[in-house]
């Protein structure tokens, strides 16, 4: 079952009508009683475990149960166990109920195969054959064929292998199962969908993706009438075509907060470039990188709840901004803010129809498609006061959900009768005037305080239980009522009108006075309360977040004028560092003048307080004035160094003061005990040297010290705190003591010391944690666990990776009968005891790396549990026989091991394995019962150079979806593989031996991606042209090969094109490069009509068919190295990228004016083409590559000099003059207040020399030179660098110029800083031997270079803008 994603909905098949009511059974479970399953222990144990783990089971017996009654369990049942025994398939009963199960979309079948093999079930054979032979005689060929499709869909679902041994394992893996598909009910946003289909559809057709052009979409309507929803879905459907791409939601909300448009900006510039560019400060600053960046990619862009025009302007700005293709999409209330001149499409998005909004309804309010008998009437009455608003569907019905009597339902009847219609905010105080008192309490702090914190739901409940409430069941119901969500990672989520419906019950407290109201969220509000001491006892709860500038900082300039002076003392170095010195002074007070103080004072009548948030605020005056009633205290960021004596906030449950400055919570002299305290955050205090005695605080249940880089040891204390839950110290890289005594932490059930680096040993008496259910000890010293380790029979979590030093695991770890997961991933593990077969509840081993273990025991095929089982890494020479008998191991990770030499033969038992992944090994062959493997879909060997064939019964993997033979010595395919009708990707890449393809391969209809570069197939099976779902051919040969048959006067034989390709009418991507086609390419091109990428490269064809301009959505098309191609065609529109370098007898272009969207044109070493017609008309083009083309670079000069540049990147042709205005020396920057730096253009001419070299024959060398940088220093200290993107490598020895044009997004423009310095080098020592750096030059862009609207014509050469003056240039050339 797959998680709904809660950014991407998806719109499932709706479930099957069933009774009305929630869901009155966990699961049904179906059997024959004919079979000992029923009155043996199989099923009978099975039932009374679900039962004691509270599981609600539906046990039908089919001799006593009536048929009505057993089909309404069924439909009222969330999941399904089908034990398939022997004789299951005699009785008519157990398979009509199969079907109608089989027939339930929405209901989660777990098939159980009790002494049967699944592919008999599948296949319907053997004694199961001769069961439906009687059923047809007796019921007719058309009745048992629904049955013969519901045996064969559950023998295809992956389930459990029952052997008599593995009953108990059995139980308790299918106990977990269901407990996890349970607790995986969508709970996201839109967990139902109604007439989402259509509508995506539409939208779909709308924006047309495959389109080159810019589509701004527009949603508009009300609120909650879905536009949310309904943006998510798309872009669901959408993000598979981009790989750029942003979600941002709340736009309204998030602009409204304190440097909200910075934020918003900031959160766009990390979605589409994530870590690259610095965080921007300034909005303006924001416009000019989002504008450069966007204008160099194809985008996807969803902007959710705009309402101002000023936001997007500060986030999208106009067309102009981006690149062809891209697609932005935004939702608003009000259709005002869509100017004309950005939106292109229109869209708005209406409330339901009145079917729609009834079947909305019932989902929710009876978890059914439609409501029945006396509930459809009052149904329908209901949903007309909703006016199709879904939102208000939604909560109607999560508000009626466990109402189960119609007159309960008409009362609620009346009280919606009251709603003024479509007052959306009427319909959720329905809701809200449910709640009882504290229910109502806990709502208004979730929807004022919490509702934008991102914060998880197990936190949120640890604050409420902090102020006294019964929290969790408070949260279940305010969930069951729509009115709180929770995404998939428990995440909190309020839909904003709920959020908004509360903050406007505490507004109407007091509309004019904040201070008297109960919560306070607005900053400025907040402010205004405190600075002028207007707080009250009303106030409960303030959340006030001054958010931490991550600012990126360079090495200090008063650090490196240092360290030069005590290098070179003399008078220079002294001035810098006193320079230095007083700029860092500066500094530091600008930042301490951004500081926000708030006096103690102002918090001093609000006595009521129990919730305060104050991150990132310098608190001064006297602490005793902070309310006694504080339950909730969050301070991050404290700038304190301790706590102060009068701080003691008693009846404190929750303190937060991570990411703060403190060294110590209190004084030795002044300890505090906060008997109340159950949880205490810490992280991230990177100064925090100790921690106090906290004996006294026997209520803790949390203490988080992660990344307290500076602790060394942990207080003895906390070894007796009997009620902590949670001890967390990842990342404490200088912790080297614990405890010595642990045995009073006897409710522990998380410990974790990840990545504490100096961690050598546990505490002896580990073994007293008898809770503990988490231990994560990665990247520690630890050497040896503890015997008392044994003890820890609820352990079900063990992690030691990376542990270096730790050589061998304890006898007794088979004692851990509750562990679930061992993970010793490159750890130096040198053997794994035989007592591992006794962890009869493991599910995951992971030995990943482990370089020094040789063997695996047999004791292994005892874990009937396990699921994952990952060796790759390791020196193991072969797998134990007792590996087959693994029946529930579903993937399987070995190889990077040469040592291994073959598989055992009973690889075959892994009945349930979906996943089997090779790499690295000796293995010549597989072995033949590897076909056996009926549920495998993936199947990947990687690098297995010694593997020579494959077996015939390889046919028989008929699930099989994926298949990779990668870097093999196989020289052909079974004519078994076109039996894989499922299989959808086929890769060979790297298996040079391969010289055909079996003819049976064009009966895979399914097959979609065809990937075998660097094969030796040059012949095409007839079939080939049968391959109708193939979207993505990869057939490219080595160039370099070519290279070397042509030096020694042994080329290959030349070949037609290939005629079975051009069936293939689904292709969107096509490479033959180097498959040595000449000739000419045949007329009907046009035929793949659905091309996006083709490459013809390093082919020996002399022209291309005029119907290549047929390619009506080509994007890129790559035909470089095709010696003999001497003409182009018309190419077609929408091409954005043409390569015909190294083309070096091609002498004409057609004309190229009609190539609007061309960016990329590559015409390196075309050196007898003598003209490019049209050039001069590419708007869209930003890369020229014209290195070595001699012939052509006068006129192209000319044509350049008409051309529009202002979005050139790169340009580079035959040349030796850097232009005039370029400085021709390092270059400082200096900030200017009022004008900011929009991008760095740096000139360079370079020669190559191709008498001193060899290196750029090689194909992989002749792409470009990558041995000229530009680097950033301060102070002569080198702080960033890069290689030029000098694209194509010119083949005669003439000088070439290249032009670089970095846009402020770049690190080598936003790294920039005042009296920062930029210079070209040449890299020593150079990775390709014989460039020559001439010249070089560089040229700073600034705001307002490109924006004169004036008479150009009177402007003298520096006055005009960049474009012009470098027109100018190549006209004078």
């Amino acid at each position: 079952m797959e998680d709904n994603d809660p950014v991407s909905v998806s719109s499932t098949p709706p479930p099957q009508p069933r009774r009305a009511f929630r869901l009155r059974w966990d699961v049904f479970l179906s059997f024959t009683s004919e079979e000992d399953t029923r009155h043996g222990t199989f099923t009978a144990y099975l039932y009374s475990s679900l039962q004691n783990h509270g599981v609600r089971v539906f046990r039908h017996d089919n001799a006593l149960d009536r048929d009505d009654v057993v089909v309404e369990a069924m439909e009222d049942s969330a999941a399904s166990i089908v034990i398939m025994s022997p004789n299951y398939v005699s009785s008519q009963w157990c398979l009509e109920k199969l079907s109608k199960l089989c027939e339930c979309q929405r209901l989660l079948v777990l098939p159980v195969f009790y002494r049967v093999d699944p592919e008999d079930v599948r296949r319907q054979r053997g004694a199961l054959e001769e069961h439906f032979r009687n059923h047809e005689e007796r019921f007719g060929k058309d009745k048992v064929m629904r049955w013969r499709r519901a045996m064969e869909k559950a023998g295809e679902t992956p389930g459990w292998v029952f052997n008599d041994s593995e009953e108990a394992q059995l139980v308790q893996a299918l106990v977990t199962r269901v407990f996890i598909e349970l607790s995986n009910t969508p709970v996201g946003v839109a967990a139902y969908t109604v007439g989402l289909d259509s509508h995506i559809e539409k939208l779909m057709r709308l924006l047309d993706v495959k389109n080159n052009g810019l589509q701004v979409l527009g949603f508009h309507g009300m609120g909650g009438v879905g536009k949310t929803t309904l943006a998510k879905a798309l872009y669901g459907s959408l993000v598979g075509h981009f790989r750029y791409r942003s979600f941002i939601s709340n736009v309204r909300e998030t602009s409204a907060q304190d440097n909200g448009l910075v934020s918003l900006q900031n959160q766009l510039i990390n979605n589409i470039s994530p870590g690259k560019v610095s965080p921007i400060r300034e909005v303006n600053a924001g416009i000019t990188t989002i504008k450069e960046m966007v204008n160099e990619k194809q985008v996807l862009v969803v902007l959710d709840d705009v309402d101002n025009i000023s936001q997007l302007n500060a986030l999208i700005g106009n067309r102009e901004w981006f690149y062809k293709g891209s697609q932005i999409i935004i939702t608003t209330r009000d259709r005002e803010v869509l100017s004309k001149h950005l939106v292109n499409e229109f869209y708005e998005v209406r409330e339901l129809d009145s079917s729609e909004s009834l079947q909305l309804f019932s989902y929710h309010a009876l978890k059914g498609e439609k409501p029945t008998g006396a509930f459809l009437n009052l149904s329908k009455q209901i949903v007309s006061l909703t006016g199709g608003l879904p939102l208000a569907l939604e909560v109607f019905g999560s508000f009626l959900s466990d109402k189960r009597k119609p007159k309960e339902w008409e009362d609620a009847l009346q009280k919606f009768k009251e709603i003024r219609p479509r007052y959306l905010q009427d319909v959720l105080m329905v809701s809200f005037n449910g709640l009882d008192e504290q229910e109502k309490c806990i709502f208004l702090d979730l929807a004022c305080l919490f509702a934008e914190m991102r914060i998880k739901r197990e936190d949120a409940i640890d604050i409420l239980k902090g102020c006294g409430f019964n929290a969790g069941r408070a949260v279940t119901v305010l969930t069951a009522k729509s009115l709180i969500k929770f995404t998939e990672d428990n995440i909190l989520w309020m839909h904003d009108q709920v959020r908004d419906m509360g903050r406007q019950i505490v507004r109407e407290n007091s509309l004019v006075d904040p201070g008297m109201r109960t919560r306070l969220w607005d900053r400025d509000e907040i402010m205004t309360v405190l600075k002028d001491m207007k707080g009250t006892q009303c106030i409960e709860g303030i959340v006030l977040d001054f958010e931490k500038r991550n600012i990126l900082k360079h090495p200090s300039g008063d650090k490196i004028s240092w360290d030069n002076f005590r290098r070179k003392p003399n008078f220079t170095s002294a001035v810098t560092y006193l320079k230095e010195r007083y700029k860092s002074y500066l500094e530091d007070r600008a930042e301490k003048e951004r500081e926000v103080i708030i006096c103690t004072k102002s918090f001093k009548n609000m006595v009521n307080l129990r919730l305060l948030q104050i991150n990132n605020v310098n608190l001064e005056g006297e602490f005793k004035y902070l309310p006694v009633e504080l339950k909730w205290l969050q301070w991050k960021g404290c700038p304190m160094k301790t706590l102060p004596s009068d701080f003691c906030p008693c009846k404190v449950v929750v303190l937060d003061l991570s990411e703060s400055k403190i060294e110590h919570l209190w004084h030795s002299n002044n300890y505090k005990v906060l008997e109340n305290l159950k949880v205490l955050n810490l992280r991230g205090c990177y100064n925090l040297t100790a921690i106090p005695d906290l004996s006294g605080h026997q209520a803790l249940e949390k203490l988080d010290l992660e990344r307290c880089r500076r602790l060394i040891k942990i207080h003895e204390s906390i070894g007796s705190l009997s009620s902590l839950l949670q001890l967390i110290l990842r990342h404490c890289s200088n912790l080297i003591e614990l405890p010595s005594d642990v045995s009073g932490l006897k409710q522990l059930e998380s410990l974790i010391l990840s990545h504490c680096s100096k961690v050598k040993e546990l505490p002896e008496n580990i073994g007293s944690m008898k809770s503990l259910k988490v231990l994560l000890l990665d990247e520690t010293s630890i050497e040896i666990l503890p015997e008392s380790i044994f003890h820890l029979t609820n352990l079900e979590m063990l992690s030691l990776n990376d542990c270096k030093l730790l050589k061998g695991l304890p006898q007794f770890i088979g004692k851990l009968c509750s562990l679930k997961e061992l993970s010793l991933n490159n750890s130096a593990l040198e053997e794994i005891p035989d007592s591992i077969g006794s962890l009869a509840s493991l599910e995951e081993l992971s030995l990943k790396c482990c370089r020094s273990l040789t063997r695996i025991p047999d004791s292994i095929g005892n874990l009937r549990s396990l699921t994952n089982f990952f060796i790759n890494g390791t020196k193991i020479k072969e797998l134990p026989r007792s590996i087959g008998s693994l029946s529930n191991l579903k993937h399987l990770l070995i190889g990077e091991n040469y040592f291994l030499s073959k598989l055992p033969d009973s690889i075959g038992g892994l009945a349930s394995i979906v996943e089997l992944n090779i790499e690295g090994t000796s293995m010549t062959n597989l072995p033949d019962q590897i076909g056996a493997l009926k549920v495998l879909k993936k199947l990947e060997i990687r690098k297995c150079e010694s593997l020579i064939s494959l077996p015939e019964s390889i046919g028989s993997m008929l699930t099989l979806t994926t298949l990779i033979i990668f870097q093999a010595n196989i020289s052909e395919l079974p004519e078994s593989i076109g039996m894989l009708e499922n299989l959808i990707v086929l890769r060979l890449d790297k298996c040079k031996q391969l010289y055909k393809l079996p003819s049976s391969i064009g009966k895979l209809k399914s097959l979609q991606c065809l990937l075998m570069e660097e094969t030796a197939v040059t012949d095409l099976p007839e079939s080939f042209g049968m391959l109708s779902s193939l979207m993505i051919i990869k057939m490219a040969k080595n160039p370099h090969v070519e290279l070397l048959e042509n030096s020694t006067k042994e080329k290959s034989k030349l070949i037609d094109f290939p005629t079975s390709f051009l069936n293939l009418s689904r292709l969107c991507e096509f490479n033959i490069c180097a498959w040595q086609i000449s000739g000419k390419i045949p007329d009907d091109f046009e035929k793949l009509s659905t091309l996006e990428i083709l490459n013809l490269g390093h082919n020996h064809f002399c022209s291309l068919s005029s119907s290549l301009r047929g390619l009506s959505i080509l994007k890129k098309l790559i035909l470089s190295h095709c010696k003999e191609l001497k003409t182009l065609p018309p190419l077609p529109s929408s091409l954005q990228e043409v390569n015909v370098s190294n083309c070096i007898a091609l002498e004409s272009f057609s004309d190229l004016s009609n190539l609007e969207n061309l960016c990329d044109l590559n015409l390196t070493n075309c050196e007898k083409l003598v003209d490019i017609p049209g050039l001069e008309c590419l708007e869209s083009l930003r890369r020229l590559y014209m290195s070595g083309c001699n012939a052509c670079s006068s006129v192209v000069k000319r044509r350049l000099a008409k051309a529009p540049l202002r979005n050139f990147c790169n340009i580079s042709m035959p040349g030796s003059k850097i232009p005039d205005f370029f400085s021709q020396e390092e270059v400082r920057f200096k900030d200017f207040k009022n004008r900011q730096i929009k991008g760095v253009i740096i000139g360079v001419v370079f020669s190559v020399n191709h008498q001193i070299s060899e290196d750029f024959r090689h194909p992989l060398h002749s792409a470009a030179i990558v041995d000229i940088e530009a680097s950033i220093l301060k102070l002569d200290f080198w702080l960033f660098k890069t290689s030029l993107h000098l694209m194509g490598v010119p083949k005669t020895n003439d000088n070439q110029i290249h032009l670089c044009q970095y846009p402020n997004c770049h690190p080598l423009v936003s790294s920039l800083k005042d009296g920062y310095k930029i210079q070209v080098t040449k890299r020593n020592p150079p990775f390709m031997k014989g460039v020559e750096l001439k010249n070089w030059g560089i040229y700073l862009v600034f705001d307002g270079d490109d924006d004169y609207e004036g008479d150009k014509e009177s402007l003298n050469q520096r006055q005009k803008s960049i474009p012009e003056r470098l027109a100018k240039i190549f006209s004078d050339l």
